[in-house]
């Protein structure tokens, strides 16, 4: 016994060593009433004959100690084996056990390492004699076994093949994603019920046995709870989303003419930004742009944010302006880009911080770009001679923020 022991043991860490991934196993044990036992391991994975071949399977060899029962499985080809290893679990498999036992009696039927597969195969032990399927995660097999019997015939190991799923995008209305779920046909769940993120239950399945598929989903989080008899496992799913979500963010609601604002699209999945200021000022393409108003009032600004999915949505701030108490000379704060006009000529300082990219564009009220330049010097002056009299958008980029100030060019 001590060598059969250690040639079982050597050939366990011989095909540890050389397991992949893949690798799924199953090891079956055959105990008495008054302890004796056996050990049989059925094993799957890639790239492995399901036929003996002596480098991956271990054929089994009877004891011959009284009372010792023994367990095995049988290769495709009829080979008993106390190692036995099949191909990848792609498909539900069905491998016969064959148990000999020489004092008629009480016996558990029992299996372990089972955690090593995925939650959703299922790992059964059949009795051909009563009819029964024992789901061996959860439960042991109370059998009693005749020392005359066929040694072979009467139990088999299934074990089913993982699920799989599939999931759409949920579109502009952010209601109707569908998760579709595939399990292996050869077993019949109790019950598939899905969960949201705040465990309020969004669909449910019972006597599962083919696809099912969950409708009407919004983007987030869900899980999936299967039960199966006494065994239930769970498994997350995200569901992703084109709708648009926007809101506006503003450095200050209340301010004095003059004074500058920085806007903010907080918007989920948009990427086109078009935005209408409430003093017929019009800027599109922008997620954060600046803007400081030159009369006192209650402005409504407007986002219309939208992306390539062709869902939009609308957001609004109102912005209230007071009159500032100054001078009419307005001084950019330290450390900030400063944007003047006088009569038909713009000036923009940099106050040092412009980058080699920094970008200079003008445009008018509908939108037509009238001046384009890169800023090159930390003083920059752009001539609109050709203009006529009236507002105009002063747009400078730099550092990958967009500073946007409208300006009034006279005579």
């Amino acid at each position: 016994m001590r060598f059969l022991t250690f040639t079982l043991l050597l050939a366990t860490l011989s095909l540890s060593t050389y397991a992949t991934q893949y690798k799924k196993t199953v090891k079956l044990r055959i105990q008495s009433q008054n302890g004796n036992l056996d050990e049989a391991t059925v094993y799957f994975d890639q790239a492995i004959n399901p036929n003996y071949v002596y480098q991956e399977d271990a054929q089994e060899v009877l004891s011959g100690v009284a009372g010792v029962p023994v367990i095995y499985t049988v290769t495709a080809d009829n080979y008993r084996c106390s190692i036995n290893g099949i191909g990848t679990l792609s498909n539900t498999e069905v491998v016969p056990v064959g148990i000999v036992v020489d004092i008629t009696g009480s016996y558990n039927l029992t299996a372990a390492l089972l955690d090593n597969f995925d939650p959703t195969s299922i790992i059964t032990l059949e009795d051909r004699n009563t009819g029964r399927f024992i789901d061996l995660r959860t439960n042991f097999y109370p059998v009693v076994l005749d020392s005359g019997a066929a040694p072979e015939g009467r139990f088999f190991i299934h074990a089913s093949y993982p699920s799989s799923n599939s999931k759409t995008v949920a579109g502009c209305a952010n209601n109707d994603a569908e998760l579709q779920i595939s399990s292996d046909t050869s077993v019949t769940w109790d019950s598939y019920e899905l969960f949201d993120a705040f465990n309020n239950s969004v669909g449910a399945f019972n006597n599962v046995n083919t696809t099912v598929t969950f409708t009407g989903l919004a983007e987030g989080d869900y899980f999936l709870l299967r039960t199966y008899g006494a065994y239930s496992t769970t498994e997350e799913f995200h569901i992703d989303g084109n709708y648009i979500a926007a809101n506006v963010g503003a450095s200050a609601t209340q301010v004095s003419t003059l004074e500058n604002i920085s806007f903010s699209a907080n918007a989920i999945n948009a990427n086109h930004f078009a935005w209408d200021f409430g003093d017929g000022t019009l800027i599109i393409g922008v997620a954060h742009p600046d803007l400081a108003y030159y009369e006192p009032g209650v402005y409504t600004v407007n986002l219309h944010a939208s992306n390539d999915h062709g869902c939009t949505d609308n957001a609004q701030i109102e912005i209230i302006v007071s009159q500032s108490v100054s001078t009419g000379i307005y001084e950019e704060a330290k450390n900030e880009i400063a944007i003047a006009a006088q009569n038909k000529t713009v000036t923009v300082n940099m106050n040092g911080l412009a980058n080699a990219q920094a970008h200079l564009q003008i445009y008018n009220l509908i939108g037509q770009s009238v001046y384009n330049a890169s800023i090159i010097t930390d003083r920059t002056t752009a001539l609109l001679d050709e203009q006529p009299t009236g507002y105009y958008l002063v747009s400078v980029k730099n550092n990958d923020k967009v500073s946007t100030k409208r300006i009034f060019i006279g005579k």
